[in-house]
Order: structure tokens, then C-alpha cells, then sequence
């Protein structure tokens, strides 16, 4: 349902607009006034000019008066008007809250009517099922007594049938367990011959494998031995560059120093020959 919206009888916002041009207008006035007041004073002030400055200050607070009226009919219209909104909303929400319980009570009614005939149709249903299940178990019962009726014959000549194909499976095992275990025997000689072929083979190799084993190992010893030499020797080399590379770097070191000192002693020189112009002005004239 549609919300119904409530439009205010008096434009509050052109009663606003005007109140506040008129008190505009009136602290205008307010604000000239008192200047003119003050020229006037500075006149020479008769009984008329007292009666006229009298009636103006009377206009004056009629005109503040007026205004504070104004204002306060104005507020007490805009609250009126928002009451009479706020009611007139109230109405209209109460009247919307009616209709929908009547709505919900209706539906209510309608969905209680439909759940009993639903029920009472579920109801049918389910007695047409259960004598229909009812039938198929009692047809299932009469089957299943005549399946298993069958079923008992059947397996009866089956087991004897299986009983028969066991005997000449155990006829037939008992030869193959004779075979495998001729084979058998068979199997495990030649792999004891197979083995100690194999045994004496790996012995030879073993022993060829230890012998070049030796061979390498006295071989790589051998390098080792000439490696240490040659890094012995190259060590040797290089400590006696590096005693040779210090001695000449403690010799620049030495030289360099020497030429410092040299040029501090020139510098401390000349420092003092400076000075000793600058005591001596005389001398350099």
C-alpha cells in the first residue's frame, strides 16, 4: 500500500523568508536611527523635539513588539502545522496497520483452509499406500518362499557338482606338488653350482680389483708428494717476494718521511722569517 504524503496548508518557508526581510528591515532601521538621534541632540531640543523623539522610541518598541509577535506566531504555526503532519501520519499508519492484520488474518484463514484439505487428500494417499504395500509384501512373501524353495535345490546339486570338481582338484594338486617338488630340487642344485661359479668368479675379481687398488693408491701418493713439494717451494717463493716487497715499501716509507720532515723544517722556516718581517717592518723597506 501506497504511503499517502500530508502537504502543510501554510508555506512555512515563505513565512520564514518574510519574517526574516521584516526583522532585517526593522535592525536596519535600528542601526541608522541612533546616528540621526545623535545629530539631533547636538541641536538646541524643544518640547515638540522631545514629543517626536518620545513617539519614536514608543514606535520603536511597538515595532520590537510586532516583530517578537510575529516570530513567535510564526514558530507556533510551524509547530501546529508539524503536529497536524505528525497526526495525520499516525492516522494513516494505524489505518495501514488495520488493513494489514485484516490482510494477515485473511491469509491465514485461506492457508488453514488449504493445510486441512491438503491433509485430508495426504490422508487418502497414504491408506491407498499402505494397502498397496501391504499387497507387494504379501506377493513378495509367496515369492520369496518359492525363490528360496529354488534356491535350496539348486544349491544342493551345486555343492554336490563342487564337491566332485574338489576331489579331482585335490587329484590334480597332489601330482603338481609331486612336479614343483622335483623341480625343485632340480632348481636348488644347479643354483648351488650357479653360486659357487659365481663365488669363485667374484674372488677373482676381488683380488684383480685390490691389486689395481694398490697400484693407484701408490700412484696418487706419489703425486701428493710432488704437489707438496711444488707448493712447498712456491710458498717459499712468495714469503721470500713478500720479505722483499716489505723491505722496499719500509724504505719508501722511510723516504717519504725524511722528504716530510724536510718540508716541515722549510715551512717552520719560512713561518719565521715571516715573523720576524712582519716585527721588522724596517727591513723590508
Amino acid at each position: 500500500m501506497k504511503k499517502i504524503k500530508i502537504l502543510p496548508k501554510v508555506n512555512i518557508k515563505k513565512l520564514a523568508n518574510k519574517a526574516s526581510k521584516t526583522l532585517a528591515k526593522v535592525y536596519k532601521k535600528i542601526e541608522t536611527k541612533p546616528r540621526k538621534l545623535k545629530k539631533i541632540k547636538k541641536q538646541i531640543k524643544t518640547k515638540s523635539q522631545i514629543k517626536f523623539f518620545q513617539k519614536l522610541r514608543e514606535e520603536k518598541e511597538k515595532q520590537k513588539n510586532k516583530e517578537k509577535l510575529i516570530k513567535l506566531q510564526a514558530i507556533k504555526e510551524r509547530n501546529l502545522e508539524k503536529k497536524r503532519i505528525k497526526d495525520e501520519e499516525l492516522k494513516l499508519r494505524n489505518k495501514e496497520l488495520r488493513l494489514k492484520e485484516d490482510e494477515l488474518k485473511l491469509k491465514l484463514a485461506e492457508q488453514k483452509l488449504k493445510e486441512q484439505a491438503e491433509q485430508r487428500l495426504q490422508d487418502q494417499e497414504q491408506r491407498r499406500k499402505d494397502e498397496e504395500r501391504r499387497l507387494r509384501k504379501e506377493a513378495q512373501r509367496i515369492r520369496d518362499e518359492e525363490k528360496r524353495a529354488r534356491e535350496a535345490a539348486e544349491q544342493r546339486l551345486r555343492d554336490e557338482q563342487q564337491r566332485i570338481r574338489d576331489e579331482h582338484q585335490r587329484r590334480r594338486d597332489e601330482e603338481q606338488r609331486k612336479r614343483d617338488e622335483d623341480e625343485k630340487r632340480k632348481l636348488e642344485a644347479e643354483q648351488r653350482i650357479q653360486d659357487e661359479q659365481r663365488r669363485l668368479k667374484d674372488e677373482a675379481e676381488r683380488k684383480e680389483l685390490e691389486a689395481e687398488k694398490k697400484i693407484e693408491d701408490e700412484q696418487k701418493r706419489l703425486r701428493v708428494e710432488d704437489e707438496r713439494k711444488k707448493s712447498e717451494a712456491e710458498e717459499l717463493r712468495l714469503r721470500e717476494w713478500e720479505k722483499k716487497f716489505d723491505e722496499d715499501r719500509k724504505k719508501k716509507e722511510e723516504e717519504e718521511f725524511l722528504k716530510e720532515e724536510e718540508l716541515k723544517q722549510k715551512e717552520e722556516e719560512r713561518r719565521q722569517r715571516l715573523l720576524s718581517e712582519e716585527k721588522n717592518p724596517n727591513k723590508i723597506n
